[in-house]
């Protein structure tokens, strides 16, 4: 990766809507060799993925915060169990597995918190002992 494709890639994050021709005469190449960078970082899997960030006002979902989880002497097959619950779980819209005080951090948005007991209750059922903190967004700031 050069200046260059490091260039796109700021101005993708700032706006990945841009039309190829824009994007190429913000970075100063030719569309078509725009277009073939844009291509070849995306094969490359350094762009995952394009998305529309929906706010608060634009979904039906009320309730947003983010779970952090920790085992605590978790049974052989664990992860695979719970990265199954996760997968099946509509309101987890994003999880990370992460270093320090907790093991994983969830991203939720839901109708009601009822969604987050009922996640929970799911989460209790693996078999492990487990900690969880649930923080409710109040306001977005950024």
């Amino acid at each position: 990766m050069d200046a260059k494709d490091r260039q796109l890639l700021a101005e993708l994050v700032g706006d990945a809507r841009l039309s190829n021709a824009e994007l190429a005469r913000r970075v100063g190449l030719s569309p078509s060799a725009c277009l073939a960078r844009v291509r070849r970082l995306e094969r490359s899997g350094v762009i995952v993925g394009y998305r529309a960030i929906i706010g608060r006002e634009g979904s039906r979902e009320r309730l947003e915060g983010w779970a952090d989880i920790r085992f605590v002497d978790p049974p052989p097959g664990l992860v695979d169990q719970f990265t199954r619950l996760l997968e099946s779980a509509p309101e987890v819209i994003e999880a990370h597995r992460i270093a320090g005080n907790y093991d994983y951090i969830v991203r939720f948005c839901a109708g009601d918190i009822g969604a987050w007991n009922t996640f929970r209750r799911n989460l209790d059922s693996l078999g492990c002992v487990s900690q969880s903190r649930f923080s409710i967004l109040v306001e977005p700031l950024k």
